[in-house]
């Protein structure tokens, strides 16, 4: 920017009197790129976003991630509101029981949680965890719902794990029927039971 004889910059504005960064939206946040951002409200948790930071037309970053393992945002708060990608911190019931949920989970069964449905897609691997009590344990069914996995590091070692696996009922008096049990498994067994059980494909 110069400043000519006339006290004018290039642009011809007073220096004293150049245009504040305008403002974009009621919310009160400048837009750096002076481009106007679509603000989309979050069906589970009623916050506001903006639409191009989630990869869910519907659902906000924060839980779209939750529920469906989706990238979230690298939250940085400023007056309330993320300055990235503008969610207000609120969650939903549903959405603070499942975060207290894992929470109870330990490192090893989060972590491979974690790998198989960002491997595979968040949604073709959905929890089912009929064990919420069991730090160690979870379950996983593929996106019908009708094909069950049971996951335990129960042994307490690493990279050892439990499988029970089970198909929709034959005789509608439980709701799975047996499908087999696997003991001592290494990840690369796990992965290779589960994704047949699952009909998944790398």
């Amino acid at each position: 920017m110069f400043i000519t004889s006339t006290g004018l910059t290039d642009h011809g504005i007073s220096p004293q009197r150049q245009a504040p960064a305008v403002v974009r939206h009621s919310f009160g946040y400048s837009n750096m790129n002076n481009q106007l951002k679509n603000i989309s409200i979050c069906d589970e948790c009623n916050s506001e976003y903006y639409s191009d930071t989630s990869q869910m037309t519907r659902l906000c970053p924060e839980c779209s991630h939750v529920l469906y393992g989706y990238e979230n945002c690298q939250h940085e708060f400023a007056n309330g509101r993320c300055i990235k990608c503008f969610w207000n911190g609120n969650s939903s019931d549903y959405i603070k029981g499942l975060k207290e949920k894992q929470q109870k989970k330990s490192e090893r069964i989060l972590y491979v949680v974690d790998f198989f449905r960002t491997k595979y897609g968040a949604t073709n691997i959905l929890i089912n965890d009929h064990w919420e009590s069991d730090a160690e344990a979870t379950g996983l069914t593929d996106r019908s719902g009708q094909f069950l996995a049971y996951i335990s590091t129960i042994s307490g070692k690493d990279n050892n794990y439990y499988l029970a696996l089970e198909n929709p009922s034959t005789d509608n008096q439980l709701p799975y029927s047996p499908a087999g049990e696997f003991d001592n498994l290494i990840l690369e067994e796990l992965e290779s039971l589960l994704t047949k059980h699952l009909k998944l494909a790398d």
